[in-house]
């Protein structure tokens, strides 16, 4: 927040003193103030009806499953889209060693040598 600019050689106004600040108020002291004060700015407060709460309710409602609903659609297409690209590269990938093999390929074969039994 900026600061007000004040021309110079003019004097600020004092500012007002707030309720309960300084040692010349009524100041709360303790929870049981601290709470007295929540229950006077309590009494304060327009409340809505409840024909108002209903209708704000159900917008609220109707905003979170539209919501709900974009996520979704957007998770499920670019979770088709992610699988796709994974199984393509996976099958790239285990068809391209034995096609580039191709028939110039020789099996190796390991001997096995039989375990000899002393009597």
């Amino acid at each position: 927040m900026a600061k007000a600019r004040i021309a110079p050689g003019s004097s600020r106004p004092p500012r007002p003193a707030l309720p309960g600040a300084g040692s010349g108020g009524s100041g709360r002291v303790g929870l049981a103030g601290y709470f007295r004060g929540v229950w006077e700015e309590l009494k304060k407060v327009v409340w809505p009806t409840r024909d108002e709460l209903l209708r704000m309710t159900g917008i609220v409602i109707a905003t979170v499953i539209i919501f709900a609903a974009l996520v979704g659609g957007a998770d499920y297409i670019l979770s088709l889209g992610v699988k796709q690209a994974v199984t393509t590269q996976a099958a790239s990938a285990t068809a391209a060693p034995t096609a580039a093999a191709g028939a110039t390929a020789v099996p190796t074969v390991v001997p096995t040598v039989a375990p000899t039994v002393s009597p």
